[in-house]
C-alpha cells in the first residue's frame, strides 16, 4: 500500500484527501515507490506544495524550471502551479523500474499541502498578505537549500506542522494554523516584501493545459502531432519543447501514456478482450498495444491482468 496517494482527474487537477476534516491540510511521507517508476504524474493543485527531503535525492520540475533536491533540502511550489518528480535524469528506462520500499536508491520526503484558506479570515490581511504571493510570477516555486537562515527556519516550521498533522496530539489544528501563519511571514518577507508583486496577467500553462484536454477527449481517436498543436495554437516546435519541459514527455509519448492508463483502467475493471481494449484506447491492434504496454510497464497486458486477478 503506497504512503501517498494520488487522484488527479482529467485537467490534471489533483483532488486533496486531507488527514482531518477540521484543517484543509494533507501530511504524508512519499516514496519513489508510490508511483510508477518512480516518477509522479503532471499535475497541480490549489494547495502550497512543501517538499523536505529526508532521505536520497530527486528532481522536482515546476513551470519549465528543474531543482535538484538532496537530504536535507526543502521546496514550495505555490498553488496552481503545474509541477512533477522523480528521479535525477529520469530516462525511458527508469519509468519502467520498479522501486522496492527497502531499496536503496529509493528517495524518502516529507510531503505537505496546504490550502491558503486556512489563513483566510480577514479580507484586508488576504489583500495585503496572502493574494500578492499567490499571484506573484516571480513566487512560482522556493528552492529552500539552507543558503540562507530562513530557509533552515521555514524547514524546520514545515517539519513542524507535518508532526502536528500526523500525529494529532490535543489541539493539533491550532498549532499547524499557528506555523503554517509563521511559514507564510518567512514566505511573504523574502519575496514580495523585498521585490514587491509582479501579478501574473495569463496562466502560462494555460495553452499546455488546453493541448492536454484535446488529447484526452479524443485518445480513441487517430492523433497527430500537428493536431496537438493546432489545439494549443502553436507551432509543433514549440509545442513538443512545452510537453518536454514541463512534463518530461513529447506530446505523442503523453498520448500513448494516457491511452495505456485508460487500458489499465478497462485491464482491471472490464472483461473486454485485450484486442477490444486496445481499440477502445485507440490503438490500431493488440500487437502495438500489447507491444508499448510493455515498454511503459514492462510486462503484457495479459499478464498484467493476470496479476490482478491472482491478487483478488
Amino acid at each position: 500500500m503506497p504512503e501517498y496517494d494520488m487522484i488527479i482527474n482529467d485537467n490534471l487537477l489533483e483532488t486533496v484527501n486531507y488527514n482531518s476534516p477540521t484543517t484543509p491540510i494533507k501530511a504524508s511521507y512519499a516514496y519513489f515507490s508510490d508511483f510508477p517508476g518512480g516518477i509522479t504524474p503532471c499535475h497541480w493543485h490549489r494547495e502550497l506544495e512543501c517538499i523536505v527531503m529526508i532521505k536520497g535525492s530527486l528532481e522536482y520540475y515546476v513551470n519549465n524550471h528543474t531543482f535538484t533536491l538532496h537530504e536535507g533540502d526543502g521546496i514550495i511550489i505555490n498553488s496552481n502551479r503545474m509541477h512533477l518528480c522523480g528521479p535525477i535524469n529520469a530516462n525511458n528506462q527508469d519509468r519502467i523500474r520498479t522501486y522496492q520500499m527497502d531499496d536503496p536508491d529509493n528517495s524518502k520526503y516529507i510531503v505537505l499541502l496546504l490550502h491558503p484558506d486556512t489563513l483566510r479570515f480577514n479580507r484586508r490581511m488576504e489583500e495585503k498578505y496572502i493574494n500578492p504571493f499567490l499571484y506573484d510570477s516571480n513566487t512560482d516555486v522556493l528552492f529552500l537549500n539552507r543558503s540562507e537562515e530562513w530557509h533552515t527556519d521555514a524547514i524546520q516550521t514545515i517539519t513542524d506542522i507535518f508532526h502536528a498533522v500526523t500525529e494529532q496530539s490535543t489541539c493539533f489544528e491550532l498549532i499547524a494554523q499557528s506555523k503554517f501563519f509563521y511559514l507564510w511571514s518567512l514566505l511573504y518577507a523574502n519575496t514580495i516584501g523585498e521585490h514587491g508583486c509582479d501579478p501574473i496577467e495569463t496562466d502560462p500553462m494555460n495553452p499546455l493545459k488546453t493541448m492536454i484536454s484535446f488529447i484526452q477527449d479524443n485518445y480513441q481517436d487517430k492523433v497527430t502531432l500537428n493536431d496537438v498543436a493546432e489545439a494549443g495554437m502553436m507551432c509543433q516546435s514549440k509545442c513538443c519543447r512545452l510537453f518536454r519541459e514541463t512534463v518530461k514527455q513529447s506530446p505523442i509519448e503523453f498520448l500513448q501514456n494516457y491511452r495505456i492508463q485508460k487500458g489499465i483502467d478497462l485491464l482491471e475493471h472490464s472483461s473486454l478482450s485485450i484486442t477490444e481494449i486496445a481499440l477502445e484506447c485507440g490503438f490500431h491492434g493488440a500487437s502495438y498495444f500489447t507491444e508499448t504496454f510493455r515498454k511503459i510497464n514492462g510486462i503484457t497486458p495479459k499478464e498484467y491482468r493476470k496479476q490482478i486477478e491472482l491478487s483478488a
